[in-house]
């Protein structure tokens, strides 16, 4: 798999993450962290879209990926590990 599609689909799962992170621990609730939390699951979630939908506009050479690649990877595991653990507690 290239390094580009790799970051792309980091970008959709955490997008859908913070969503899923939104409904199950907010719901309807219309509250501030709540509401900006949305917008980042919402943002990032479009830009990965955007990536998926246009991937020749992306580099293609996998070093220009190397911290990015690392650090999506890293995120993705580190809010899952989040979201679960906050799963646990309610």
């Amino acid at each position: 798999m290239r390094a580009a599609r790799f970051v792309t689909l980091c970008f959709v799962y955490s997008g859908l993450v913070f969503f899923a992170q939104y409904a199950a621990l907010y719901g309807v609730s219309f509250e501030i962290a709540g509401l900006a939390q949305l917008g980042v699951g919402l943002s990032i979630l479009a830009a990965g879209l955007f990536r998926m939908k246009n991937p020749e506009a992306e580099a293609q050479n996998p070093a220009e990926y190397g911290v990015l690649a690392y650090g999506t990877a890293a995120l993705s595991v580190f809010i899952t590990i989040i979201f679960f653990g906050q799963l646990l507690l309610l």
